[in-house]
C-alpha cells in the first residue's frame, strides 16, 4: 500500500469545512460529499459533474449541519421495494460551465 492522491475535488474557494464533513466513494464510481456547516450533501461523477445535492432544511433559522451522511444500499433495507432508475432533466440554467 502506497498514498497516493488518485482524485481530488475542488471545485473553488467557496468549497471548504472546518468540520463535521466527509466523502464517500460509491459502487458506481461517484462519490459523495457532505458539506456538513453547510447542511449540503452532494454527488459527483468521476469527471467532477454534480448529479444531485440536498440541502438541510431550516423551518426554524437556526444552523442546518449535518454532521455525515453514507449512501445506503437497497439491501439493507428489504422492507423497501428497490426503484427503477428515472432519467430527470435538469432545470434551465442548472448545470451550465462554470467560469
Amino acid at each position: 500500500m502506497k498514498l497516493e492522491l488518485v482524485w481530488s475535488y475542488s471545485p473553488g474557494d467557496a468549497f471548504f469545512a472546518t468540520n463535521i464533513s466527509g466523502a464517500q466513494r460509491l459502487p458506481n464510481g461517484n462519490t459523495l460529499i457532505t458539506e456538513g456547516p453547510t447542511g449540503r450533501v452532494f454527488e459527483v461523477t468521476a469527471q467532477k459533474k454534480i448529479v444531485w445535492e440536498y440541502i438541510n432544511p431550516s423551518p426554524t433559522g437556526a444552523r442546518n449541519a449535518v454532521y455525515r451522511a453514507y449512501r445506503l444500499p437497497y439491501e439493507w433495507i428489504p422492507q423497501l421495494p428497490k426503484p427503477v432508475p428515472q432519467a430527470v432533466a435538469a432545470p434551465a440554467g442548472f448545470g451550465a460551465p462554470a467560469p
